[in-house]
């Protein structure tokens, strides 16, 4: 449940519920009509007795709600798992000087991966070290809207400050600035850094990923920031096609303490850095 883009009428249970606890099964049979039409009261009702016998769901009266105890494994099988993300992922095994390179079909299986580290390595740094981000474009905002919102709301509810250098002018660019820029969250599309248009950074304690595309992914990449001045559900598909061309990118993850320190100073000239947070 809950794993892939077609959703089951159990995953809109759980996803309705979670927002509307206590909701009546007339009610929930209406809410689930208005997601996907024409499912029928018994399958609805199949699936609420599946989720009752699973302890997914409980009900009180007449009422249906998530069930406490299963949040709460969950909780628990989300911990364990986060604890094993850390002791058994290669990055995290790296010594000092050490790095590790992997390498993609294409950019959208990159990132697929690139996000799963990014959630991992936000938990991971320690809350006084800042992290830093050299994007030419964060296409992310484009490419995988929900997971990327679900990284910037991360930085407010761990007290964690990310700090976002772009080189992009496009109109995406400067409203990708409006949007995101926060409390937590400090961009900067000045051209105030000699990096590459083809490589993309983040900086994590002493943990450096480097991301490497060729050029014409690059140039597909321009264009269509120069092209487009807003995001609509078109234009979003036909980025994900330019995410899923063959074009071959390169991963590297290092540790490097000296390295990391040397990139934050140079890339925090043009920010406001709280006195709380370390850089070098």
């Amino acid at each position: 449940m809950l794993v892939s883009n077609k959703k089951s009428i159990e995953d809109i249970v759980v996803e309705i519920l979670a927002k509307s606890p206590y909701i009546k099964g007339p009610d929930l049979v209406i809410k689930i009509n208005e997601i996907r039409p024409k499912t029928s009261k018994q399958a609805i009702y199949t699936a609420l007795k599946f989720l009752l016998e699973n302890e997914v769901v409980a009900k009180v009266g007449s009422e249906y709600f998530i069930s406490r105890l299963w949040l709460n494994k969950l909780s628990k099988l989300f911990e364990t798992q986060k604890e094993k993300e850390i002791s058994e992922d290669a990055i995290f095994n790296l010594k000092e000087g050490e790095s590790i390179s992997y390498y993609f079909p294409n950019l959208l299986t990159c990132d697929t991966y690139w996000g799963h580290i990014v959630n991992i390595l936000i938990d991971w740094v320690p809350g006084n070290c800042p992290i830093f981000i050299w994007n030419p474009h964060n296409f992310f905002i484009v490419g995988r809207n929900e997971i990327e919102k679900d990284i910037f709301k991360a930085f407010e509810r761990k007290n964690k400050y990310g700090f976002y250098i772009t080189r992009g002018k496009t109109e995406l660019d400067v409203n990708f600035k409006k949007t995101w820029t926060s409390k937590f969250v400090s961009i900067n599309t000045d051209d105030v850094i000699s990096f590459n248009d083809f490589y993309y950074l983040n900086i994590f304690g002493d943990l450096i990923v480097e991301v490497f595309l060729n050029k014409q992914l690059v140039s597909d990449i321009d264009v269509f920031y120069s092209k487009n001045h807003e995001i609509t559900l078109e234009n979003k598909l036909f980025f994900k096609s330019i995410l899923e061309k063959k074009h071959s990118v390169r991963m590297k993850i290092s540790r490097n303490k000296s390295k990391a320190a040397k990139l934050r100073k140079k890339m925090s000239k043009n920010f406001f850095i709280p006195k709380s947070l370390i850089i070098s």
